[in-house]
């Protein structure tokens, strides 16, 4: 008898117990439109641009790893005084609801000490890191040399991990 209370409590047939699954939730953070240019010979520095989509509460980018790349830092491009400033930032804000782009002359990912070229049609790995999200692998496809604009094609772009 008591091995079939036992049986019926687990199963939530006694007393209304009940067995919840997790509920699965979407992730709220995508990135897409990654992209970088080409470096040319001797160059120990890269970058990389994208796009971020918040469906959800607010969050914060809080890093970037790359293994192309000893290190990658986030940087910020202003005008001041008619000169172009870039400063490294250590985070950034990722409104509810919103999208915060990565674009020449703007926020964007330094790679600094590229372990080797960057070439035309190449794919670049990085993994961005959110507070809340997590982390959100991306594949940056790779333009000319003095490119402006991501690829015509959005074929890459974020998986979760």
């Amino acid at each position: 008898m008591r091995r079939a209370i036992l049986f019926a409590l687990m199963c939530g047939l006694v007393g209304g117990a009940r067995m919840a699954a997790p509920a699965t939730l979407p992730p709220s953070v995508t990135v897409t439109r990654a992209w970088s240019r080409a470096t040319p010979p001797g160059a120990t520095v890269g970058v990389a641009y994208f796009e971020i989509v918040n469906s959800g509460a607010g969050d914060e980018l809080t890093g970037i790893d790359s293994p192309a790349a000893q290190r990658v830092e986030m940087h910020s491009t202003t005008m001041n005084g008619g000169l172009m400033q870039m400063r490294q930032t250590d985070s950034v804000a990722v409104p509810a609801h919103g999208r915060v782009a990565f674009e020449p002359q703007g926020l964007h990912a330094m790679l600094i000490a590229l372990r080797k070229p960057l070439k035309e049609g190449d794919r670049l790995a990085l993994t961005l890191t959110f507070r809340h999200a997590g982390k959100v692998d991306v594949t940056a496809v790779v333009q000319g040399l003095g490119a402006e604009t991501a690829p015509p094609n959005d074929d890459h772009g974020a998986r979760r991990e």
